[in-house]
């Protein structure tokens, strides 16, 4: 048995094996590993140690210049990197994802990319979001909030200490990190239950990760185990790092109870390094080639996603050929090794005042945000649905009416003038609803009430009911409710609908629901206007479902009458995506109608209709019969798969103009 070690060269080796199991993962399988989780141990071990060797030698911890040198060593290729995937991702990807690679940029620089994805992640839209070239980030994110966390914990073992006069802060750091693990480690688990696209990128759920090598750092010097033993963990974790993304849904499933599967394989391998043995996990680890790409795993992980993702832009694909990923890995290495050494590492070696250092990182802090801010107002035109259309735009972009006015779909070729809302901002183009959080989300079930149109001197009042296919059509009620002394209030909720039903993946549906069945009872509205049906090709949506029916009983039973229109087109591919590849054809983008469009409306042919009930099919509008089009009457339908764009939902007002009048004064 040899002796225990200071330096840990199987730690470089363990990032190394890590960061690479990250990019195989990611290139091949689309699947997550579990090796960022391996990173947050390793860093918990690392950054435990420092401060706490710091605190040995100067009986204190320098807080600031600890933060500004730890900007120092992460920031130079973190801003490199993510600077150059801006620039690189204006111009290779899609228009249309501009603005998103605007935000994610920000939120990764500046080290919040994990709270902008668990926001995305809760956003029913966002969720459609094309993959990010910055959406790796989040780890670095979640590292670098986890640093202020631990500076947090030793300034208050050190505040303990000195109150209560102490001299060992090693059982204080113990404890406080103990506890803080634990919490973090339950509320993991009951996060994860309950919402785990959120909890994946919760810091709070990912502290444990962090505590685990922090305690290891305070006891390893304690722990003495068999070189047999020791034999045993180490390649007992590294063959567990190596199978946990085989084994288990990654993506899916962590943190929670799962995610101990990499972080416990890191500690077997930690425990295990303080021992050599023959053909031991931790003489591989120690091998001088891992151990040296150990140095640049940091930049290479940052390198390799941008590629991949800049890789599936160029070339139109979806996977990656054995070939094609060993190129994209060698590159990610070769960038890593010259970001690393010829970029980070003189910047390090700079022999500068910290005050001068906080300063440049302050002043180019504020000129990237101030940039960003400049490129997005001036490179990025005010989405449609902000502006008013003079006459001669609404001739040139008639959108919906083109079909009332002349009995045909007008598609783009037929236009002189471009079509709008322009790729640039298109997926902006949609309903105040969202700017506003008129449209509640998964776990709220209160009735949200908004109020739109005409809100003083009206003469009926609409109510806007369901989810989102609901809430695509405020612009509509919007432009009427202007022009015909309509106020609009709205109740709306994300992934649910106007019926008594909830989805087996929402069921806060229906209490949602009831809530707002009693407050329309209360507010008792001239007319709801709602989505009867779901358009989906889902062969459960064939037939009008018993919860949407019973809903409209119950309404009948109330006395308000009901606007049922057939819900719009669901298409299989992202509308966006299309016209970004048919700049110069549009018209080519567009769906067979049988393929994504019911024969006969479900809505007439359901069971039940209320008497006092208008219907109303909006097919045509879309369709030929023949085909579903992505752009009618010169103006984009959607800005994304299957809800409307703002600019064409305002054009439907004098399609729905006579019917909603007519309904709303019909006895």
């Amino acid at each position: 048995m040899e002796s225990k070690r200071r330096i840990r060269p199987e730690l470089e080796g363990l990032r190394t094996i890590a960061a690479i199991l990250v990019a195989i993962y990611h290139i091949w399988f689309n699947r997550v590993s579990g090796g960022v989780d391996v990173f947050f141990v390793v860093s918990g071990f690392l950054i435990t140690t420092s401060l706490f060797s710091m605190y040995r030698k100067n009986g204190k911890i320098l807080y600031f210049s600890y933060v500004i040198k730890l900007l120092k060593r992460l920031l130079p290729t973190a801003w490199l990197i993510g600077i150059t995937t801006l620039i690189a991702g204006l111009y290779i990807l899609p228009a249309f994802t501009k603005q998103q690679t605007l935000n994610e940029f920000l939120a990764s620089v500046f080290y919040f990319q994990n709270w902008r994805l668990a926001i995305d992640s809760v956003d029913y839209l966002a969720q459609n979001n094309s993959a990010s070239p910055f959406q790796h980030f989040w780890a670095l994110s979640i590292q670098f909030q986890f640093y202020l966390v631990w500076l947090l914990i030793f300034f208050v073992a050190i505040s303990i200490l000195r109150v209560f006069s102490g001299k060992h802060i090693k059982s204080k750091l113990i404890i406080l990190i103990s506890i803080a693990s634990i919490i973090s480690f339950g509320y993991s688990v009951y996060l994860t239950a309950e919402n785990q696209p959120v909890a994946y990128y919760h810091t709070l759920t990912r502290v444990w990760e962090f505590g685990i090598g922090g305690l290891l750092a305070l006891t390893i010097q304690k722990l003495v185990i068999s070189s047999k033993l020791a034999w045993v963990f180490g390649w007992l974790g590294l063959i567990g790092l190596i199978s946990c993304g085989i084994v288990l849904q990654v993506s899916q499933l962590f943190p929670g109870y799962a995610a101990l599967w990499p972080v416990l394989s890191a500690v077997f391998i930690i425990v295990a390094g303080n021992y050599s043995t023959n053909f031991s996990a931790f003489r591989l680890l120690s091998w001088k080639p891992l151990v040296k790409f150990g140095s640049i795993s940091y930049a290479f992980y940052l390198w390799h996603w941008p590629l991949l993702i800049f890789y599936y832009a160029l070339f139109e694909v979806e996977k990656v050929s054995f070939v094609n990923g060993l190129i994209i890995m060698v590159m990610a290495s070769i960038f890593a090794y010259i970001t690393i050494y010829g970029f980070e590492v003189p910047i390090r070696k700079l022999q500068v005042a910290t005050w001068k250092t906080a300063s440049f990182i302050i002043v180019f802090s504020v000129a990237i945000w101030i940039s960003t801010m400049v490129y997005e107002d001036t490179s990025l035109a005010v989405p449609v649905a902000d502006t008013e259309l003079d006459e001669e735009s609404l001739s040139a972009h008639p959108g919906a009416a083109t079909y009332l006015e002349t009995g045909r779909l007008t598609t783009v070729e037929e236009f002189k003038d471009p079509y709008i809302p322009s790729l640039d901002v298109a997926k902006q183009d949609r309903s105040v609803i969202y700017e506003e959080r008129c449209m509640v989300g998964k776990v709220t079930t209160a009735a949200k009430v908004c109020e739109y149109g005409e809100l003083i001197d009206y003469d009926y009042t609409i109510a806007l009911v369901g989810g989102s296919h609901s809430a695509h059509w405020q612009p509509m009620l919007e432009e009427l409710g202007k022009n015909h002394k309509l106020k609009i209030v709205t109740y709306l909720k994300s992934s649910c609908r106007f019926s008594e039903e909830s989805l087996p993946d929402f069921p806060e549906c229906e209490k949602w629901f009831s809530n707002v069945k009693a407050k329309i009872a209360k507010d008792t509205p001239d007319l709801i206007f709602t989505v009867g049906n779901v358009e989906s090709q889902k062969e459960e949506y064939d037939e009008v479902s018993d919860g949407f029916i019973e809903a409209w009983k119950y309404f009948e039973n109330e006395g308000i009458p009901l606007f049922l229109v057939r819900d719009t087109p669901w298409y299989k591919q992202h509308v966006l995506t299309c016209l970004s590849k048919n700049e110069d054809a549009p018209e080519n983008c567009k769906a067979k109608q049988e393929d994504i469009m019911r024969k006969e409306n479900p809505i007439t042919q359901a069971d039940y209709i209320p008497e006092s009930a208008t219907t109303m099919d909006v097919t045509d509008y879309f369709c030929d019969g023949e085909y579903c089009h992505y752009v009618i009457g010169n103006v984009v339908t959607h800005f994304d798969a299957n809800h409307m764009t703002a600019t064409f939902s305002r054009s439907f007002a004098p399609v729905f103009e006579k019917p909603i009048l007519e309904a709303l004064t019909k006895e």
